[in-house]
């Protein structure tokens, strides 16, 4: 089941989806009717879409062929892409494992500190400001005094 949370437009793919709607689903994301599609590993089996920029993997999986399979989802057709794996200490040991089977070195990066998170919020926000139609900005006037101040 996808989030609530989740605001793009996504659908999802896995193996309690008829044979018929999967195919519907990839017909449609093929054709851009929406650009997040959820599936499961064994779901995702097989399917040769040139498109995909990213692919995210919330568990490493046990072996290289795995993950090369699963990453590789982004380098079709001479394109490249990004795989984000996200791991823990007790799966730290299958990351070092993919990477000394496969012979390559993945980039590892920590979860992003509290100020980090601040500041992109704050540009998020930022952003939702610079939106505001011209007309209403008065509106914020004493809200604005209060942050200065």
């Amino acid at each position: 089941m996808l989030s609530d949370k989740i605001t793009h437009d996504v659908e999802a793919m896995h193996g309690d989806i008829a044979q018929n709607q999967r195919e519907v689903t990839m017909k449609r994301f093929r054709e851009g009717k929406f650009q997040v599609l959820v599936a499961t590993d064994v779901a995702s089996r097989g399917l040769d879409i040139p498109e995909v920029e990213l692919v995210i993997q919330l568990d490493p999986p046990k072996d290289a062929e795995s993950y090369i399979h699963r990453s590789g989802r982004t380098a079709r057709a001479g394109r490249a892409g990004t795989c984000i794996t996200f791991y823990n200490d007790r799966s730290a040991g299958d990351v070092d494992k993919v990477e000394e089977v496969a012979g390559i070195e993945l980039e590892r990066i920590s979860i992003p500190s509290d100020e980090a998170m601040i500041k992109a919020n704050t540009k998020g926000i930022l952003k939702k400001l610079l939106d505001v139609e011209p007309e209403v900005l008065p509106l914020f006037e004493d809200t604005a005094e209060l942050l200065i101040h």
